[in-house]
């Protein structure tokens, strides 16, 4: 129950206000145009009137000690479960809490304690910890109630790690699952509850692997969450993004698509300014129409308010690799794999590394990533182009004619234009470098 002796400051409650609608620290920062020292203490404070320990419990009381938002049909229900009966271990405690908190800085769960009798979760994650030479956190993800584990960790922890960084790892780690599973519902039941959700995280992975034939059904599905009445800026938001993959394979006629997301772009600002689904929008408008400062500035202001968002670094670093800003380029792709370990070695983000490297005169290392890719991806024209681009750069000139048949064989109707409109974007004298070096393959 809430400290009948003390009440909130107007302060207070205006920062209150602003955790309900979703924002974070450094969002509320620049609204209020406080330092981010003072929010926390603010916090704090908010906290211990309101007797409660995280943001999660503070934005679902009123000030009366009750709970204040219940779950509605088409929220996503996370109970993350036995939290609690982590105070024997410090350290597996403030990995939880980190954990949790980078959940919350994706703004989309309605995340809870324990399990609500009155309605079963769309996800469960049950916590433990045990001693055992240090201190392991054990994780475990459920879909709704069931049995049916989607994942599972242990994450050994010491008084030397980074915890808000293996917080967001794992926090990664545990919506990557979620949203496999959520694909997987939609693909077997397109109306399933919460229906935004589900059709979001099927058009996510099918963006991801660039499949054209979901591209309808997805883009339908979601096109109904953009609606006045339905709105949803998450799906608005994947809609954007599957738009623009659909623009730069030519799927869709882009001048048409560039309009739609642009006014995507505008409507999900002007209903949450604040949101990083409305900046990534925006961000990703400023590309098409060949704003890249402007896009620029958006991406960094997603990464400052959700720095584990991977897929802004690695278009954030796309747009430094094409405007010759090479070292911020690569700095973007090391912090990506930071947060994503496992990412490391991925065809597209060392396909970028091959491509900074060559930009870099760093031939010998362009060449060597550039193998590395093609072992597993043969078929990649560009990472094929700059391996015979390093060739020629270092004299050897039978590679060089070895992997100009390679490419033919996979590419048999390759142009020099198709070349120059995979260059789209790079600066001209830097464009001309790499036609220079790969003359021989369109002799």
């Amino acid at each position: 129950m809430v400290d009948q002796n003390k009440t909130l400051t107007s302060r207070q409650k205006e920062i209150l206000s602003l955790l309900r609608k979703g924002l974070t620290n450094v969002e509320i920062c620049k609204a209020l145009n406080i330092s981010a020292n003072t929010v926390k203490v603010h916090l704090a404070n908010i906290y211990r009137i309101l007797e409660v320990t995280n943001r999660t419990e503070a934005v679902s009381m009123d000030l009366e000690g009750r709970i204040t938002n219940p779950v509605e049909k088409n929220d996503i229900l996370l109970a993350i479960v036995g939290g609690s009966a982590l105070d024997e271990y410090p350290l597996a405690k403030s990995l939880f809490f980190s954990i949790e908190e980078s959940l919350h800085r994706y703004h989309l769960f309605c995340i809870r304690d324990s399990v609500d009798a009155g309605r079963a979760p769309t996800y469960r994650v049950q916590v433990s910890a045990a001693q055992n030479n240090g201190e392991t956190l054990f994780l475990k993800l459920y879909k709704s109630d069931s049995s049916e584990v989607l994942w599972s960790a242990s994450q050994k922890i010491g008084a030397d790690d980074d915890i808000q960084l293996v917080g967001a790892q794992n926090a990664i780690r545990l919506f990557r699952h979620m949203l496999i599973s959520a694909a997987e519902v939609f693909e077997a039941d397109a109306k399933a509850c919460p229906q935004w959700w589900y059709a979001s995280c099927f058009a996510q992975l099918k963006t991801e692997s660039i499949c054209g034939e979901s591209f309808m059904k997805a883009s339908n599905a979601l096109e109904l969450f953009t609606r006045e009445n339905d709105y949803h800026i998450y799906a608005a938001c994947s809609l954007v993004l599957m738009y623009y993959v659909a623009i730069n394979e030519s799927w869709v006629d882009a001048e048409t698509y560039a309009a739609k997301i642009g006014e995507l772009a505008c409507t999900g600002m002007r209903k949450n300014p604040y949101s990083v689904y409305a900046h990534f929008m925006m961000a990703v408008y400023n590309i098409i129409i060949g704003n890249k400062s402007n896009a620029v500035a958006y991406f960094l202001q997603i990464l400052d308010a959700l720095p584990q968002a991977c897929r802004s670094r690695r278009m954030l670093a796309q747009i430094y690799m094409l405007t010759g800003r090479e070292e911020e380029a690569l700095q973007q792709l090391d912090e990506s794999e930071r947060y994503i370990p496992e990412s490391a070695g991925q065809p597209n983000l060392s396909a970028q590394r091959a491509f900074i490297y060559f930009m870099q005169g760093k031939f010998d290392k362009a060449e060597e990533v550039s193998s590395q890719v093609l072992l597993f991806h043969p078929e990649t024209p560009l990472t094929r182009l700059i391996l015979i681009a390093c060739n020629n750069k270092n004299g050897k000139i039978k590679e060089s004619q070895e992997n100009v048949k390679m490419f033919f064989k996979y590419h048999p109707n390759f142009k020099k234009s198709d070349l120059e409109k995979l260059l789209t974007g790079v600066e001209p004298s830097k464009k001309a470098v790499i036609l220079d070096c790969v003359r021989n393959v369109f002799q």
